[in-house]
C-alpha cells in the first residue's frame, strides 16, 4: 500500500509541480508552507465545533429517521460524522508537524485529502441521481485544486533545508580560555 501511495505521490508531483502550466510564485509557496499549520489548526477547531454541534442533531435525526424508515439516510449521516471526526483529528495531529515543516505533517494532509475524496465519491454513488455527475465533477475539481496547493508547497516539507540565499561559510572560532578559580 505504501508503494502505491508513494507512486501516486510521485505522479501527482509530476503533474501538479513539474508539468504544471502555472506555478505559484516562490514567495507565495514559502508563505503557504510556513503558515500551513495555522490553516490546519483553524480547520481542526472548526471541525471540532462542527462535530460537537452535529452530534445532538444527528442523535435526534436518528430517532426520527428510524421511526420514519430512513435507516439508510441515518447510516450515511453517522458515517459522514465519523469521517468528519477522523478528518478533524488528522488536522489536529498534523498541526505541530506542519509547524516544524516535517514531511509527516504534509503526508497527513495529503492522505486526508485522498481519504476525503474517496468518501465524497462513495457518498455521490450512494445518492445516485441526475445531479450526481455534476457533484462528482465538482469533487474532482475541488480535490484537484487542493492537491495543486498541497504539492506546490511539498518541497518545503521534504526535510531538506531550502535557504533564500547561499549560506555563508562559518569560520571556526577559537575556544574561550577556561575561567580560573
Amino acid at each position: 500500500m505504501a508503494s502505491a501511495l508513494e507512486s501516486l505521490e510521485t505522479k501527482l508531483n509530476e503533474i501538479m509541480v513539474t508539468n504544471a502550466p502555472v506555478q505559484l510564485p516562490e514567495n507565495w509557496r514559502k508563505w503557504l508552507a510556513t503558515y500551513a499549520w495555522i490553516f490546519a489548526l483553524i480547520g481542526a477547531v472548526f471541525g471540532a465545533f462542527t462535530c460537537l454541534a452535529l452530534l445532538p442533531l444527528l442523535g435526534f435525526a436518528s430517532v426520527v429517521g428510524a421511526a420514519a424508515g430512513a435507516a439508510g439516510f441515518v447510516l450515511f449521516a453517522w458515517l459522514a460524522l465519523i469521517v468528519l471526526i477522523g478528518y478533524t483529528v488528522l488536522l489536529a495531529v498534523a498541526t505541530p508537524k506542519l509547524k516544524r515543516l516535517e514531511k509527516g505533517g504534509w503526508n497527513l494532509i495529503f492522505y486526508s485529502t485522498l481519504f476525503f475524496f474517496a468518501y465524497d465519491v462513495l457518498n455521490t454513488i450512494r445518492y445516485i441521481s441526475v445531479g450526481s455527475i455534476f457533484t462528482l465533477i465538482w469533487h474532482v475539481i475541488t480535490t484537484g485544486i487542493s492537491l495543486y496547493f498541497i504539492f506546490q508547497v511539498r518541497k518545503y516539507f521534504l526535510g531538506k533545508k531550502i535557504a533564500d540565499a547561499p549560506a555563508a561559510k562559518k569560520t571556526a572560532e577559537p575556544a574561550a580560555p577556561a575561567a580560573k578559580k
